[in-house]
C-alpha cells in the first residue's frame, strides 16, 4: 500500500511538471510567432538580422564562374537552402537580391560593365528562388563595384567583393 501511494504521488508530480512544461512550450511558441509576425528577432540559420529584416551574403564563386551569370550546378544546393529559409522563416517578407562585383573592368566577357554583370547575377538568383517556390514579392538589382566590403587591392579583397546579398525585409510601409 505504501509503494502504491509513493508511485501515485510520483505520477502526480510528473504529470504536474508535464503540464508546467507544456505551458512553457506553448508560451514560447506564442512568443516566437509574435516575433515572426511583426518582423522581430527570428533569424534563420546563416542569416544576419538587419533593421527591418534579415540578410544573407553568398560568395560569388560559390554561385558563378568568373565573368558569368549562369548559376553553377553546385550552387543550387546552397540556394535551395536559402529558398527554404525564406519560405519557412520569412514567407511574408519582400525579397531583395543584390549582385556585387569587384572593381576590375570587364575585359573578356560580353557584359558591358560590372553593373550589367551584377544585375544579371542577381536576376539569376531571383529566378532560381522563384523556381524553387519562393512566392514573395522580389526585386533583383546590381550594385556593380560600388558597394565594396573590402578595398579591391588584392585577390582576397576582390574575392570578398564578388557576392550576392539576399534580404528578406518587412513589406514596404510595414513597421
Amino acid at each position: 500500500a505504501d509503494k502504491i501511494k509513493q508511485l501515485t504521488d510520483e505520477l502526480n508530480r510528473a504529470e504536474g511538471q508535464h503540464q508546467q512544461d507544456q505551458a512553457q512550450i506553448d508560451a514560447l511558441r506564442r512568443e516566437l510567432e509574435a516575433l515572426r509576425s511583426k518582423g522581430g528577432a527570428a533569424v534563420a540559420t546563416g542569416w544576419t538580422g538587419v533593421p527591418g529584416g534579415a540578410m544573407i551574403a553568398i560568395e560569388g564563386t560559390v554561385l558563378f564562374d568568373s565573368g558569368k551569370a549562369d548559376l553553377k550546378s553546385s550552387s543550387k544546393k546552397v540556394l535551395a537552402q536559402v529558398a527554404a529559409a525564406i519560405k519557412q522563416t520569412y514567407p511574408d517578407r519582400e525579397v531583395y537580391v543584390f549582385g556585387h562585383t569587384d572593381a576590375d573592368p570587364i575585359k573578356r566577357s560580353h557584359w558591358k560593365d560590372n553593373y550589367e554583370l551584377s544585375c544579371q547575377r542577381s536576376l539569376s538568383v531571383a529566378r532560381f528562388l522563384q523556381s524553387d517556390g519562393v512566392g514573395n514579392y522580389m526585386a533583383a538589382c546590381g550594385w556593380g563595384e560600388h558597394r565594396p566590403v573590402a578595398a579591391n587591392n588584392d585577390k582576397a579583397s576582390k574575392q570578398s567583393n564578388r557576392r550576392v546579398e539576399i534580404f528578406a525585409m518587412n513589406p514596404s510601409g510595414a513597421k
